[in-house]
């Protein structure tokens, strides 16, 4: 029986501490772009039923904070949607779905001794397509687990590529805290 319950915590360990995150509550997070004048639709399925619009705020110490479960066909499929940081609100719309428009990640480049590159696929052994040498702020377009895909423009050179969780920062200031 020692055995059987050593073993059992050794797996469970194994699975908190693995590179899958099956247990971590690690997700792509972004932001909604205050510039936008549309609201955020809540819809209950992709192209599905309007449950609800959240404008933007006139506030502007105030955003919207978006969780990404994951992306499918220009949507979000939502795993948490907050008002931050004044008038705090949670909406309870868990699995529900908005289109990928107007969401905002700021490319997490917080010092000269680090760089940020994006990838043609989400994968740190796939080919660096672009290195970012200061913040930027990039839309998000498509998440793949901690991957966000995201596009943004340099003068007319339009750039489209895999960013790494740790470069990512989903709220609205050039560094988020990262844990190592």
């Amino acid at each position: 029986m020692k055995t059987i319950i050593i073993s059992l915590l050794c797996c469970l360990n194994f699975l908190i501490h693995s590179d899958n995150n099956l247990l971590s509550n690690s997700y792509v997070e972004c932001y909604y772009d205050k510039e936008m004048k549309r609201p955020i639709l809540v819809y209950d399925s992709i192209n599905g039923k309007i449950v609800d619009s959240l404008y933007n705020i006139d506030d502007k110490y105030a955003w919207y904070k978006l969780t990404i479960l994951e992306s499918e066909y220009g949507w979000f499929k939502i795993k948490k949607i907050s008002r931050l940081p004044s008038s705090h609100i949670d909406y309870d719309y868990e699995n529900y779905w908005v289109k990928n428009i107007g969401f905002l990640i700021n490319a997490d480049n917080y010092s000269d001794k680090h760089h940020v590159y994006l990838y043609d696929l989400p994968s740190i052994t796939s080919n660096k397509i672009h290195r970012l040498d200061n913040f930027q702020k990039v839309n998000v377009i498509e998440v793949d687990d901690l991957w966000a895909k995201v596009k943004f423009t340099v003068g007319k050179k339009k750039i489209e590529g895999w960013l790494g969780y740790n470069d990512q920062c989903g709220l609205p200031w050039t560094t988020c805290p990262k844990s190592d």
